[in-house]
């Protein structure tokens, strides 16, 4: 099915987005270690059923990174007017995750169902010593302009999972995901933030209440899967699912399993 194609403009910005299918708005929305591409097996599975969106967050992919201050929230917002879309499902991993959360507070009637997918939360603050190693490290690296090493460690955390044996990682997906991750890495990107919303999301997740399910792999961070128990117990009516032997990406490296759990969850919606 042939996609549709183009740029919204959000402040100076210029967004990449692709339309494909018809039926109830679908918005996807890619994690910091990805672009739209990452998508692609949902997209192939869900335009036959929904109208597709997908688009790269500004700094990503096709999008541009213009000097100037910015929301993650409020350029989804500046696609979805692009596109003429009042109500969507979002589904979001990661960044993306925290972009959908953050827009459902301030759009909620936008918003029909939300999926956060290994999702971050604007707000979180109780880091584990994991992840204050891997900030630590790649600070370090950043420092010494080192773009190449902190890939590599980044990478191997969030694509293989920070203590998740290789042997079970599939190499076909540890291929296309790093390839993803390499071609939208930079030590700029890493130092960029957005104007956070206030208060943030984890102090107003019950005020959340569209349909909600949280989807988290296994061999992911354990912040990003306290983070989705977090999401589970404060956003009323909320259901948690782990996809076993999945790190960060869990809808990259199982895209069956990740389809049917989103289809369970639409289809009864629509």
């Amino acid at each position: 099915m042939n996609a549709i194609t183009g740029y919204a403009s959000s402040n100076s910005a210029k967004l990449y987005f692709e339309v494909c299918g018809q039926g109830p708005e679908l918005v996807f929305i890619h994690a910091g270690v990805s672009d739209h591409r990452m998508w692609q097996p949902q997209v192939d599975f869900f335009s036959a059923q929904f109208k597709v969106v997908r688009y790269d967050l500004r700094g990503f992919g096709k999008s541009t990174m213009p000097a100037e201050s910015f929301a993650l929230r409020d350029d989804l917002l500046a696609v979805l007017k692009h596109l003429g879309i009042r109500k969507a499902a979002l589904v979001g991993c990661s960044m993306g995750g925290a972009t959908a959360i953050d827009f459902t507070l301030e759009h909620p009637e936008m918003v029909t169902a939300l999926v956060p997918v290994g999702a971050g939360v604007s707000g979180w603050s109780e880091w584990s010593p994991e992840s204050v190693k891997l900030f630590t490290e790649i600070t370090g690296l950043e420092k010494k302009g080192d773009a190449d090493a902190a890939f590599e460690l980044s990478a191997r955390f969030w694509i293989d999972g920070p203590s998740r044996d290789a042997s079970r990682v599939d190499p076909k997906y540890r291929e296309r995901a790093f390839q993803l991750f390499k071609e939208n890495f930079s030590l700029e990107a890493l130092q960029r933030q957005e104007n956070t919303l206030d208060p943030p999301a984890i102090k107003r997740l019950s005020e959340i209440k569209c349909p909600t399910m949280v989807i988290v792999g296994d061999s992911d961070a354990q912040d990003l899967r306290d983070i989705a128990q977090h999401l589970a117990r404060e956003i009323s009516g909320a259901t948690i699912t782990t996809i076993d032997n999945a790190a960060h990406l869990p809808s990259l490296e199982h895209p069956a399993e990740f389809n049917r759990l989103l289809q369970d969850f639409l289809t009864p919606l629509r």
